[in-house]
């Protein structure tokens, strides 16, 4: 169940429509995606097994197939309109002694800074961030371009270390060991989906 927030707004919930998968299992979840987008699902499932409570997330529809997986699991949805309110919100669900993640995109990583590095970074919360990213291999859309070129300085300039994952095959232990560093090490992490996953922009 998703509730969707915003300045203002009333929480409305809203379901994803979810189909069987042949993936079903102990810390599987039943999602329906294209064949070379197993890694959407391969993601979810990581992040349910390390008992993620709660995603803080702008809509991306490049993350659609991660977060109908996380909802299959019982993972809490919250849809908030812009992205520091996203790290705002999982601060404070970890401050509350939960695990929460953030899924953003890269062009709205600007939007985030001063909530990582006045509040997550300094009290070492340990928050794992996922950003899809943009403006990087292959953008026809010049402006990403300037905030794919800066996100992994920008994240480096605030001790935020980023693993970029570039194949479906590497999601779940590049997962694991970025949620390793936030739960574990309180260390703040950041795994970026790189365009060779596939999953497209603007449809793609």
């Amino acid at each position: 169940m998703v509730a969707l927030c915003g300045a203002g707004a009333t929480l409305q919930p809203v379901s994803f429509t979810l189909q069987s998968s042949e993936r079903e299992g102990k810390d599987t979840v039943a999602v329906s995606v294209p064949h070379d987008l197993d890694w959407q699902v391969a993601l979810a499932e990581a992040l349910v097994a390390r008992q993620v409570s709660v995603a803080a997330f702008v809509p991306d529809s490049r993350l659609h197939g991660v977060l109908a997986g996380l909802d299959q699991g019982s993972v809490v949805l919250r849809s908030l309109a812009r992205e520091e309110e996203c790290v705002a919100y999982a601060a404070g669900q970890r401050i509350a002694g939960r695990r929460p993640v953030v899924l953003l995109q890269s062009s709205g990583l600007g939007n985030s800074l001063n909530a990582l590095g006045s509040l997550v970074v300094p009290y070492r919360l340990g928050l794992p961030i996922v950003v899809s990213m943009r403006g990087t291999l292959g953008e026809r859309n010049p402006s990403q371009v300037p905030m794919g070129r800066a996100t992994v300085p920008l994240l480096t300039a605030f001790g935020v270390q980023s693993f970029s994952l570039r194949r479906p095959d590497e999601t779940v232990s590049m997962a694991t060991g970025v949620l390793d560093l936030a739960f574990d090490a309180d260390e703040t992490a950041a795994l970026l989906l790189e365009p060779e996953l596939g999953g497209g922009r603007e449809g793609n």
